[in-house]
């Protein structure tokens, strides 16, 4: 038998209407968080529970605290159920604006950001709807067909005193941009967000940086004089939770506004504008929960004496 191949010189090029494959791209890995089998709360306290204050007879943004919460789903059939629980009781779906502001996506942001589903809660309008106590968000997910459940940390939500609010500190934040190693892409998103941490903050110190030249007369004469201010945070034991989000996310802001509830500061600090410059992260010996110490400048240049 003799097999002889010839070339085909009139290939068949009409392909309307026939079975083609397209290559897309693999959907992300639904990783689930380990939980060890021993729990260290079986011997101590590891419960963490954040003040938040809200203050019915009063508008003063430092007596009425909101939180965040974003969750992100990878394609539009997946979902995202938050919850609202008081006491342990659920009190209320956050499905619209009633306790907050509700984000079912972003219309204008990018095919990812338009999945993601996020709350803003206000705990002034959570106060008058179910009153003050143990409040706790939940989120039934089923991502990529994984079911599973988001527990936050408690919140303790109580009326406005200067007195219980005392050596706490108020950490609000704006996110733009993207943080390589989030799972969240805020590239023009303008993400607010706010946490209340036990800690002091305040204890500004000056920095004095000076321009000058020489005269002819060799007298050194001002061009620029310019005052800053360094700035310390002290926190006591917080969680690696509160941690990770004060770390990872808060600390790399496009602007971190800090607030000190402090009887014994030497003034009111409100909303100062600053920039993290240094962090130390202090150890608890036989204690998961750690301190940290953060240091700031003043973000803009508030005292500037020119001559020119």
């Amino acid at each position: 038998m003799i097999i002889e191949t010839l070339p085909n010189t009139t290939p068949y090029t009409y392909t309307d209407g026939m079975a083609c494959k397209v290559l897309g791209p693999s959907l992300p890995i639904v990783e689930v968080t380990p939980v060890p089998d021993f729990c260290i709360c079986d011997f101590i306290q590891c419960k963490f529970a954040e003040k938040v204050f809200a203050d019915p007879s009063s508008t003063d943004f430092w007596k009425n605290d909101k939180s965040e919460f974003l969750f992100k789903r990878i394609v539009p059939a997946d979902t995202v159920a938050i919850e609202l629980y008081l006491d342990g009781i659920k009190v209320a779906d956050l499905n619209t604006s009633a306790e907050g502001t509700f984000f079912n996506g972003f219309p204008l942001g990018s095919s990812e950001q338009q999945l993601y589903v996020g709350y803003l809660i206000d705990w002034k309008l959570v106060q008058a709807l179910y009153g003050f106590g143990e409040y706790q968000v939940k989120a039934q997910l089923n991502i990529l067909g994984n079911p599973s459940t988001f527990e936050s940390r408690y919140f303790n939500l109580c009326l406005y005193n200067d007195i219980i609010a005392h050596e706490t500190v108020r950490i609000e934040s704006t996110q733009n941009g993207n943080i390589i190693g989030n799972q969240f892409d805020f590239t023009d998103l303008n993400w607010y967000g706010s946490v209340r941490i036990p800690a002091v903050f305040g204890k500004p110190i000056p920095i004095y940086e000076t321009d000058r030249y020489v005269t002819e007369t060799r007298k050194k004469a001002q061009i620029q004089d310019k005052m800053s201010r360094e700035w310390a945070l002290t926190t006591k034991k917080i969680s690696w939770e509160v941690a990770n989000v004060l770390i990872y996310n808060k600390m790399l802001a496009n602007e971190i506004l800090m607030t000190d509830y402090n009887i014994y500061a030497e003034s009111t600090w409100r909303r100062i504008s600053v920039l993290p410059k240094e962090l130390e992260k202090r150890d608890t010996s036989g204690h998961p929960d750690k301190l940290y110490n953060i240091t700031f400048v003043d973000s803009n240049d508030y005292f500037i004496k020119r001559n020119f």
